[in-house]
């Protein structure tokens, strides 16, 4: 049984419904209570074994005569023997059921680990101890943020103008949108952390961070007009205005020298 996390953001919460149509398990059959007996009747202890579920058996062999005990061959192992078995459960004591319920997921828990739900799978035989249900969590992709351990990334296009002026930003977080004021001449590729931002630790109220990095979008689709005031601006720029070109200008000089 996989069971799926609503979004991203469950990590940091801690409640998560079940799928939709729930899993199936076995259950106790309803109308026999687990015996496999029809209403009115009950199981009997089987003759052969006298109800122990094993016989044992004598073989010769070279070394004389081996004695060994196996299930019993009449009561397939159960010590009982069903002359009226139930109508719903066809004498195996259970029935097949859709189960839905709420389970408890504990924030920042990883993609891939397991949470171990006592006594909610199968029913045990004839009545017996119900087993347990294993739940894998498996945590959808989220559009914005990517995870690495209990840190999350993501990128934040900005304009030309927020890059070279500054100013505040509109950045996702883990609760909503915030604004974050970026220094002017912001490169593209620059990255920002806000610490404790992450997701929480398992069992801890210590968090992650998160990451953003600044990309700088080149605008498409220029009018005449904006390309005219791109055209003067670059010409009104110079060496003092970008250190990467000028070095990479020198670079060039010295190489082709």
């Amino acid at each position: 049984m996989t069971k799926k996390t609503r979004a991203f953001r469950s990590l940091i919460t801690n409640h998560v419904e079940g799928e939709a149509n729930g899993f199936p398990r076995t259950e106790t059959c309803s109308s026999c209570g687990g015996s496999g007996a029809e209403a009115g009747t009950h199981p009997e202890t089987c003759s052969k074994c006298g109800g122990s579920g094993q016989i044992r058996v004598q073989t010769r062999t070279m070394l004389g005569m081996m004695q060994t005990t196996r299930a019993c061959d009449v009561c397939g192992g159960s010590g009982k023997i069903i002359k009226s078995p139930c109508k719903t459960c066809r004498g195996t004591g259970t029935e097949r059921k859709s189960k839905k319920f709420d389970a408890t997921i504990p924030a920042g828990i990883g993609e891939g680990e397991r949470i171990l739900l006592r006594g909610q799978g199968h029913a045990g035989h004839r009545g017996g101890e119900p087993g347990d249900l294993i739940v894998e969590i498996n945590i959808r992709p989220h559009p914005v943020f990517v995870r690495d351990g209990y840190d999350v990334f993501c990128e934040v296009p900005i304009s030309f103008a927020e890059a070279a002026l500054g100013g505040e930003i509109t950045i996702p977080t883990l609760e909503g949108k915030e604004t974050y004021k970026i220094p002017e001449g912001t490169q593209t590729g620059t990255q920002f952390t806000l610490r404790g931002r992450g997701i929480q630790q398992v069992r801890s109220s210590r968090r992650g961070n998160l990451y953003f990095t600044v990309v700088l979008e080149v605008p498409k689709n220029l009018s005449s007009k904006q390309k005219e005031l791109l055209r003067r601006f670059e010409e009104s720029c110079n060496t003092t205005n970008m250190d990467r070109k000028k070095s990479f200008s020198e670079k060039l000089k010295n190489l082709f020298k």
